[in-house]
């Protein structure tokens, strides 16, 4: 029986249907386990419901994807119970590392092995773990090498958008993943032009990386508020930017001009939205002026790019 919200519920349904109708052709299933602080070694599976009762769920979920026509990717994230930033981990001396790593390469193989039973097309290694990449390269190509023996489709990283010129590893990986939270505005009252020209900036440093690394580049997440000035500092949670105002035609501009400056260019393999709710009628997720586009000018944009002819080579890197 179906549960009446979350993941794999009917509402959920209703969701996957909306993102389809937009013209999307993915979704990002976003799996959570738990650690107790920044020092914690465990990386426990259980968040908010058993894990088996968790992974039934997102089969349900990637089967509605699959019926409604869009691709799955599976990106399990690590949620700081102290309510810190999961990019400052630091459990401290090498053997705390190394049972964090067997503690963490534990719960990624068991998504991992959930992405491949469900034949998922793409998942994603860790999000944000900026503490560690550039300091434990081998152990992070061993975690990769761990993973591709269990899970078949293509793999990313999704690094915090200051974090993805540093990592060593993506010549091991199939994208370049980025978490794309730059922020787009430079000082108060900045608008659609000041965001267009910081994502053009964006898109050069990128093209770099990607010609370098001979890797497409793919937004893991990319959300903005729907709040004045929100562009300052995406990253910040809506409840932090409650005095910005609410303002659905910033979030819609902030989209126009990134989309503006990434789409035509060949080697970007799109983005997922930061965020869309598995139960689209749930108002408690967040307050209006938060990340969701649902319903606002933002998702008119939105729909406007996914129904646009992109270069091929844009759209099929994953197809091969």
């Amino acid at each position: 029986m179906l549960g009446p919200v979350g993941y794999g519920s009917e509402r959920c349904g209703i969701a996957v249907e909306e993102i389809a109708a937009l013209g999307a052709a993915w979704i990002s299933i976003t799996p959570f386990g738990r650690m107790d602080d920044l020092e914690s070694v465990e990386i426990e599976p259980d968040f908010e419901i058993p894990i088996a009762r968790n992974e039934e769920l997102i089969r349900r979920t990637a089967a509605m994807a699959e019926a409604a026509g869009l691709r799955v990717a599976i990106v399990p994230h690590v949620y700081v119970m102290s309510g810190e930033w999961r990019g400052e981990i630091d459990p401290g001396p090498p053997e705390a590392w190394a049972a964090w790593f067997a503690s963490y390469t534990d719960f990624a193989l068991r998504f991992a092995a959930l992405a491949e039973e469900i034949g998922a097309d793409l998942y994603s290694i860790g999000v944000e773990f900026k503490s560690s990449t550039n300091c434990y390269e081998e152990e992070w190509r061993e975690l990769i090498g761990a993973v591709r023996r269990v899970y078949t489709g293509d793999l990313t990283y999704s690094a915090n958008w200051d974090e993805v010129e540093e990592v060593p590893f993506w010549d091991a990986l199939d994208a370049i993943g980025v978490n794309a939270f730059w922020p787009l505005a430079r000082k108060p009252g900045d608008g659609y032009e000041t965001m267009r020209e910081t994502a053009r900036r964006v898109a050069d440093d990128l093209e770099g990386l990607s010609l370098y690394c001979d890797r497409p580049v793919l937004f893991t997440e990319m959300g903005v508020k729907s709040a004045r000035d929100s562009a300052l500092a995406p990253w910040e949670w809506p409840e932090h930017c409650a005095d910005l105002g609410y303002d659905e035609a910033y979030q819609a501009d902030a989209y126009d001009a990134v989309l503006g400056e990434l789409a035509p260019r060949p080697w970007f393999a799109g983005l997922f939205v930061w965020k869309y709710f598995s139960d689209p009628y749930d108002e408690t997720q967040e307050i209006r002026a938060g990340f969701s586009p649902r319903g606002k000018l933002g998702e008119e944009a939105l729909a406007r790019w996914y129904g646009r002819s992109w270069e091929p080579s844009a759209l099929d890197i994953f197809s091969e």
